[in-house]
């Protein structure tokens, strides 16, 4: 079966959802992951589904032609999913899940260098969210990453090089394993 990822972006307003759903749904395809946010006022979503027939491609680009044009002047893509998948799942068999999260004053470089130290060690981010909290002097930087670690990379390892970078930026740095749930 054929499988294609949507990315949508632009300006918020209500029924997007709604509308990229049920224009998906018109043309038989299954929605299967789906991610969404709203980033300074703009809405960003992904999403995979698989489609009916392969014939169905043009029609979707259709649909998502209408997401263009007014009232809604979303910014939309999609890209056919080619190769293995992981059919749903997110963690390839084998990895370690951890849980990393990092709190403290704001300042650049935090994605960057806790990015760059998993990275180093072939661990795969799985899962970002961040925000900035508060304002003025009170400004605080909060992320969680969810990671997949190879099996081989020991917990005390990821977290004596993640301290080295909480006391570089003097931040709060902290890692724990997740448990995965089967469904």
């Amino acid at each position: 079966m054929k499988k294609i990822l949507i990315t949508v972006s632009g300006k918020d307003k209500p029924g997007i959802i709604a509308k990229v759903s049920g224009l998906l749904y018109a043309r038989g395809c299954n929605l299967e992951d789906i991610s969404m946010t709203l980033l300074e006022g703009q809405f960003a979503m992904m999403l995979t589904a698989s489609l009916p027939s392969p014939a169905c491609t043009a029609r979707v680009l259709q649909g998502l032609e209408v997401l263009r044009s007014a009232p809604w002047s979303m910014d939309c893509h999609m890209t056919e999913l080619k190769g293995k998948t992981l059919h749903g799942k997110k963690h390839p068999t084998g990895s370690l899940s951890y849980m990393v999260s990092a709190f403290g004053k704001d300042r650049t470089g935090i994605v960057y260098e806790i990015s760059r130290v998993l990275a180093g060690l072939k661990v795969n981010i799985t899962d970002l969210d961040s925000r900035i909290l508060g304002k003025g002097a009170k400004t605080t930087y909060a992320m969680l990453l969810e990671v997949d670690a190879p099996p081989k990379i020991p917990l005390a390892r990821l977290r004596a090089l993640l301290s080295k970078v909480s006391k570089k930026l003097k931040i709060e740095i902290q890692i724990k394993p997740l448990e995965r749930v089967s469904l």
